[in-house]
């Protein structure tokens, strides 16, 4: 979508990776020189090819958001950047902390994982319990623009807030049971890709992504498993994303 060349998907994966890795820090507190260092030239790359798009533009994402920026003015060239640097890191790191996320619930609900693969229509449904249950984002950022009473508590102007979404959707005002993972839920109205003007442009392509990587696994290892059942996984260091380093399975 973005017209990266194949030849640079191991670049960009550590650009991104190093990105996410930042986000281990305190919130508030100075990203790490390499996090810094990674989106300087996550950034120098864009730049030129922003300028490549704006002489020759192709098919690809990259060319609608610089035609947007300036025939519509619709953009700035700032925002174009943040943008383009936002859908390659947002993209890469959050559906893959769904699908990895979401084989984990599965594994550790073998009975879930059993009705799936007895009937695969079930899998949008699944999907939508696994963005529920353990979520890639665990919370995110706002910046209140006036003073707001919430829950008995006054949050001044121009206060950091942090929004725990992973909290919202265990809910249990809002979700029965909401401990309990259950491919069948519904309704299941989680904000687990936001709501209103901030819901995730993404959200579409990630549901799309994670259809197709479940339907994969599913038909081609009908006796996927975890590999140790009582597995303790670890996650990569990050205050708002939640993914796994690695989640061994067998197939046989």
């Amino acid at each position: 979508m973005l017209g990266v060349p194949p030849e640079l998907n191991a670049k960009f994966k550590h650009w991104s990776d190093t990105i996410i890795g930042g986000d281990n820090n305190v919130p508030g507190a100075p990203q790490p020189p390499e996090s810094i260092r990674a989106i300087d030239e996550l950034g120098d790359y864009f730049t030129a090819e922003i300028e490549k798009r704006r002489s020759n533009p192709g098919p690809d994402l990259v060319s609608a958001l610089v035609a947007a920026h300036d025939e519509g003015e619709v953009m700035s060239a700032a925002d174009l950047l943040s943008f383009v640097t936002l859908l390659l890191v947002a993209g890469n790191e959050t559906t893959t902390n769904l699908i990895g996320n979401g084989m984990l619930a599965l594994g550790r609900h073998p009975d879930q994982l059993d009705a799936l693969k007895r009937d695969p229509s079930m899998l949008p449904r699944a999907i939508e319990e696994m963005l529920r249950y353990d979520g890639p984002v665990q919370s995110t950022v706002r910046f209140t623009k006036e003073p707001v009473q919430l829950g008995g508590t006054e949050i001044p102007a121009g206060a950091f807030a942090m929004m725990i979404v992973a909290a919202a959707d265990r809910d249990p005002a809002q979700f029965k049971n909401p401990e309990k993972f259950d491919i069948t839920r519904d309704p299941n109205e989680h904000v687990a890709f936001g709501e209103g003007i901030h819901f995730c442009i993404g959200a579409p392509l990630a549901r799309m992504e994670a259809r197709i990587a479940f339907e994969a696994m599913l038909e081609r290892f009908p006796q996927l498993r975890l590999k140790d059942p009582a597995i303790k996984p670890t996650y990569k260091g990050s205050y708002f994303l939640r993914g796994l380093e690695s989640l061994p399975l067998a197939i046989d």
